[in-house]
Order: C-alpha cells, then sequence, then structure tokens
C-alpha cells in the first residue's frame, strides 16, 4: 500500500504564505491592534497634554507607543511620557519616589478595562497608605466614627494630592475656634508638620537641634516659626534677632560671648554682668543719639576699643555743637568730664546749696579757689580743711569757727553764745584767757577766786554736793553773783 504524502503541494504552499503575508500585512498596519485585549482608557484631565495626548484612547491604534518587545521594557516607553513621574523616581521624593517595585507599571496602572476606566484610581483598593508621608492610621473614622473614604480627603481633581481645604474642613468641624489659630499661627501647609502618627504630640523641643532655655521658653511657637516654617529654622541668634545699632559692627555675631537666652540685659563682660548705666559711673540715657539725630554706637566714645575711653571724645563730640561753649568750660573747669557728669545730666539741675551754702564772702569766690584743679568729688566742707587757724587764738578756741565767725566775714568774731557775765566783777569785759586759761572748752574761776578745796567744800557743806561738782560753779552761779547758802534741809 502506498503511504499518503504530509508534504504539502506546491500550490498549497503558495497559498499558505500569500495568507500567512497577508495577515502579517494586517497586523502591520493595525499596528497589533488585532491582539488588543480591549478598548484603552479615554479619562483625560484637563489641561495634562503628555507626548501631545490627552488620554490613552487617543493613540490606541499605536501599540508600539507602549509595546515594543524584545526591544524595550514596558516601563521604559511609560516613562518617556510620563516625565514627572521619572522625576519623582530620580529624585525618591513624593509617591513614585517611595515604590519599591515602582518599575511595575502595570501592576497598578492597567488598561485595556474600557474607556470609563481611570487607570489612576483602578487599584487604590490594594494601595498601601504607608508607602507615603502620611499614615492613616488616626484616619479610619471621622470625628462622628463614620468611615472616611479615599476621597474625603482627596477632593482634588486628580483625586492624589490632599487640598489643606480639607484638612481644615474636617477638623473646624469638631473644633473650629482652635482650627482658625491654627491656621492662622502655622499657615495651611498641614504636612509640614503632621504625619498622620501624631508625632506632633510627642514633641519635645529638648530633643531637638535649638533647645529652649531662659526667655526663649515664654515666647510663642509663631514667634520664631513665622507663616508655618518648621524646616531648615536657623538657630543663630542673628537670624532672629537684629543687631542692636548701639554696637553694630563693634562685637560681632556672636552674642553668647555676652549674652545669654535668660535675658538680654545684663551682658557678661569678661566673665561678669555688665549694664552701662550701673556697671560704669556713666549712663547711656542721654547718649541713644548724637546732636544730628543719629543713632550712638558703642565706637562713638569708644572709637580705640571697649576698654578704652579718653574725655577728649567727648570734647569733640560737644564741640560740634557749641564749641565756643566747650572751650570756656575746659578752661574754667577743666577736662575731667566724668569728674561732674554721669550722663544722666545731673548737673544741669545742680544747686551749689544741697552741698554747700554758698554766703557772705563764698558767694563772690571763683569756682577754683575751692575746686583746686578742678577737684570737685570729696571737697571738703569744714572751715579748717581751707582756713588756717588764726594764731591769735592757735589751739585755744577749737575748730569749730562758726561758733564765732560766719561767711559774711572772719572779724569781728563774736561769740554766738556766752550765758556767763563776759564784765564779771564790775571790771569791765574779762579777757578770755581770764577764765579759760587752757582752752576755751574749759574754764576756772579759781584763777580771780583764791579758794582751796578744803574752804569750798567747808563752805558748800550744808548742801551736800557731790566732790565732782565744785569745780563747776556756773552751774548754780550762772549770774556770776554770790548766793547766801540755805541751811540744809532735814
Amino acid at each position: 500500500m502506498r503511504r499518503r504524502s504530509t508534504i504539502l503541494s506546491l500550490p498549497s504552499l503558495v497559498i499558505f504564505s500569500v495568507l500567512l503575508t497577508a495577515l502579517g500585512l494586517t497586523i502591520w498596519r493595525g499596528g497589533g491592534l488585532a491582539f488588543s485585549p480591549g478598548d484603552l482608557s479615554g479619562k483625560n484631565h484637563p489641561d495634562i497634554v503628555l507626548a501631545g495626548y490627552s488620554s490613552h484612547a487617543e493613540f490606541e491604534e499605536q501599540c508600539s507607543l507602549c509595546h515594543q518587545p524584545l526591544f524595550s521594557l514596558q516601563a521604559d516607553l511609560c516613562v518617556d511620557c510620563h516625565s514627572g513621574v521619572e522625576d519623582q523616581i530620580t529624585m525618591k521624593n513624593s509617591l513614585h519616589g517611595n515604590l519599591e517595585n515602582v518599575m511595575q507599571c502595570a501592576e497598578c496602572h492597567s488598561d485595556h478595562q474600557g474607556r470609563e476606566f481611570d487607570l489612576r484610581l483602578g487599584n487604590l483598593g490594594d494601595f498601601d497608605h504607608s508607602m507615603i508621608a502620611f499614615s492613616l492610621i488616626w484616619h479610619q473614622v471621622d470625628y462622628s466614627l463614620a468611615p472616611i473614604e479615599c476621597l474625603d480627603c482627596h477632593v482634588t481633581d486628580d483625586h492624589f494630592s490632599v487640598s489643606a481645604i480639607s484638612c481644615a474642613t474636617c477638623h473646624a468641624n469638631h473644633d473650629g475656634d482652635f482650627m482658625l489659630a491654627h491656621v492662622k499661627d502655622f499657615g495651611d501647609g498641614c504636612m509640614s508638620c503632621h504625619d498622620g502618627l501624631d508625632s506632633m504630640a510627642r514633641f519635645d523641643h529638648a530633643n531637638s537641634d535649638f533647645h529652649l532655655l531662659g526667655m526663649h521658653q515664654e515666647i510663642s511657637c509663631v514667634e520664631c516659626h513665622v507663616e508655618g516654617q518648621f524646616e531648615e529654622m536657623q538657630s543663630d541668634c542673628v537670624s532672629c534677632h537684629a543687631e542692636p545699632a548701639g554696637h553694630s559692627g563693634f562685637f560681632g555675631t556672636d552674642c553668647a560671648a555676652c549674652h545669654d537666652a535668660n535675658a538680654w540685659k545684663p551682658a557678661i563682660l569678661e566673665g561678669g554682668s555688665f549694664d552701662h548705666n550701673t556697671g560704669t559711673r556713666f549712663s547711656l540715657v542721654l547718649h541713644t543719639q548724637d546732636y544730628a539725630g543719629a543713632s550712638m554706637s558703642c565706637q562713638s566714645c569708644h572709637p580705640g576699643g571697649v576698654d578704652e575711653f579718653t574725655p577728649e571724645t567727648c570734647f569733640q563730640c560737644h564741640a560740634l555743637e557749641d564749641q565756643d561753649f566747650m572751650i570756656q568750660h575746659q578752661a574754667d573747669l577743666g577736662g575731667q568730664c566724668l569728674e561732674c557728669h554721669d550722663g544722666v545730666d545731673r548737673m544741669r539741675n545742680f544747686d551749689h546749696q544741697d552741698y554747700f551754702p554758698l554766703k557772705g564772702g563764698h558767694a563772690v569766690l571763683e569756682c577754683q579757689s575751692c575746686h583746686v584743679n578742678q577737684v570737685y568729688q570729696g571737697t571738703p566742707g569744714e572751715c579748717k580743711d581751707c582756713h588756717l587757724e588764726p594764731e591769735i587764738h592757735a589751739g585755744f578756741f577749737g575748730l569749730t569757727c562758726e561758733y564765732c565767725h560766719e561767711s559774711n566775714s572772719w572779724y569781728p568774731g563774736q561769740l554766738q553764745k556766752h550765758s556767763f557775765p563776759i564784765d564779771h566783777g564790775d571790771q569791765g569785759e574779762s579777757d578770755c584767757q581770764t577764765c579759760h586759761a587752757a582752752a576755751y572748752s574749759e574754764y576756772s574761776c579759781y584763777t580771780c577766786h583764791e579758794h582751796t578745796a578744803e574752804e569750798v567744800l567747808e563752805k558748800h557743806d550744808d548742801l551736800n554736793l557731790p566732790a565732782g561738782q565744785l569745780a563747776a560753779c556756773t552751774d548754780c552761779h550762772m549770774d556770776g553773783l554770790v548766793h547766801e547758802l540755805n541751811e540744809k534741809d532735814d
């Protein structure tokens, strides 16, 4: 028996080749459309055009834009159009920058599921929200305990970004006053601080790079975190505090060298607290501006450095206002300004009467007569400090000059108080030395009255006087007369 041959005849081969060629041409001309598993998505989003297309449906017949087997990975073709996604992957930020298998695009964005299918929402049920910067642990239900759906927060047109309005609206329904103040203080960039894990509830500034000490503990957050800025905050003083005009450009910007967070004043200088108004003899109360109205700085008075000062600096500044006055002022009172001036202008209301009344002969003297070499502080106020004791009563009347003299003139001297009659004995006024032989502060009647102690004691025996009182004659004889002794009382 003859076996039938399985080899096609020549005519059959020709027909098969023609059919195969026709099929290949059809597939080629259709761009592989014949193998399409379904229609591409026609969803588009306003103002979004990639590579000239608004939706996948517009290039449905050009399969090679997404499929080039053996020539290119499909994900590479995706990012050729979706360059924004490629930037996220490269920069490792936003959603796509945090995905592990980010190049498996079709796992989340499958197509060929009809014109109404939205590639971005099709796989949200399997999306792990923890892969992005906001966890849903505290956002399972709202304040009324109703489940929170994706679109409750993602109300924007692209359904992916979150508007701060969504956060504010929900939380304001719970506590409107708080949210108004919160947005006013920190702005509406909620994601800058909140990650859904309530991390800020456990925030401790002491664990940050900037510890809150002293006065920094008493200020509100918004005084430093203006407009809700928290990232990349500067911690050096000059970032928040303007350098005072008083020492601008003189001490540098290392504020901590003299100041601490407890208080700006007093400053610390050479290890101790320093306040110019109390730490020196000169207050700066009236030296904040010069005559032109410009702010005075430390250099204005200390041009050579903080440790250097000369009164010539005072003269140069004040002479610009009235040179003739300053020249005469220095000629009269000298150039040691700080001897009289303390910065609070106390000399403007100076009244010599409050210190040493200028009367009589003192009123016509020049200042230099008492203030030799322009020395003012510590000038003595007693007569003996300026006037030598006259030889005529040297060592006799003592140094309490005002008992006999006044400032109108030295002569004539007049005893201001003398209860005992000076013309005692009807012989005219006696010389002082008659009774005050040794000193003006002592007297004795025995110079004229030749008494003996026994005689005096005998004559005064009936009065029973103490022995020490017998010499104090004027205690009983204030008028200088002799009185009959009374008999001793029984």
